[in-house]
């Protein structure tokens, strides 16, 4: 190898150990950036900006506007309580329908609670973290009464679902578990995902003879049958075990999780949720 050959060879070492070195510290300082960013996306980001973001569950037990300065429903009344007891000032409450969206935007950094009515299942402990329970509650087949002038079949067993259309929420845990049942009974259901559609959509579609069956949580549906223009539904029939439901906390935030878990800890064993609980789930 002649002398310019060696070095032309060690100028390309140079570079390319330049190179390395120019790598490593971009990936060096991205890491610590979004170290950074995680840290404010945190309880201290929360307390600094004196605002509390949380996307909720449109229906009468979760979520709804009374009037311009009022809202109402059990999580939004646990999450404004939770607020005051922390001295933040101002929550936010963002209107998602659809579940996965509301993950999407958790995970995204966009809110900082999802109030929702999220059973705890060990697969989504990859993607969220959940607090402490917050109560318990099952799923439940939503149909007509029995009627004799209605044909469609009064479904009292699980078994009898067997190649019956279901309709479901979009996004909703229920596909999961309408899975796991056709399963357990050795044949399929059809699993039917309205887009856009709340509780009460489902509730409608029934009434009016537009779907036969369909799932909603136990205390969704209690709160929402005591209406008059729902008296000719029926939810006796169970599709699920009773399951522990929580709220979901981005994963990176561990320091609002820790403050909402001990929060909860106190607040779920107090006379004024209780009182509340009462209110909205009809239990004594």
């Amino acid at each position: 190898m002649n002398e310019i050959e060696k070095k032309m060879a060690k100028r390309k070492h140079l570079f390319i150990g330049g190179g390395s070195i120019i790598i490593a510290l971009i990936i060096v300082s991205f890491v610590l950036f979004a170290r950074s960013y995680q840290r404010k996306t945190d309880y201290a980001r929360i307390k600094q900006v004196n605002t509390l973001r949380v996307i909720v569950e449109p229906n009468t037990m979760s979520y709804q506007v009374v009037d311009i300065d009022s809202i109402a429903g059990l999580q939004a009344l646990m999450i404004k309580q939770f607020a005051l007891d922390h001295q933040i000032d101002r929550v936010e409450f963002i209107n998602e329908p659809n579940l996965s969206a509301a993950i999407d935007s958790l995970l995204q950094n966009k809110v900082d609670i999802l109030a929702w009515h999220i059973p705890i299942y060990n697969q989504m402990r990859q993607k969220i973290s959940y607090s402490i329970p917050v109560f318990t509650s099952r799923q439940m087949l939503i149909q007509r009464k029995e009627n004799p002038s209605d044909s469609t079949a009064f479904i009292r067993n699980q078994l009898e679902l067997a190649n019956q259309d279901v309709y479901i929420l979009p996004g909703a845990f229920y596909r999961q578990r309408l899975n796991n049942l056709s399963q357990e009974i050795g044949d399929s259901i059809f699993i039917k995902e309205i887009q856009n559609a709340v509780p009460t959509d489902l509730l409608n579609m029934l009434v009016e003879h537009h779907i036969d069956y369909a799932v909603c949580d136990e205390f969704v549906a209690r709160v929402l049958l005591k209406q008059p223009e729902y008296k000719g539904l029926d939810m006796s029939t169970a599709i699920s075990f009773t399951q522990n439901y929580s709220w979901a906390i981005n994963p990176n935030t561990p320091i609002l999780c820790d403050s909402i878990n001990a929060w909860l800890a106190v607040y779920l064993e107090s006379k004024a949720y209780n009182k509340i609980y009462r209110q909205y789930t009809g239990v004594k």
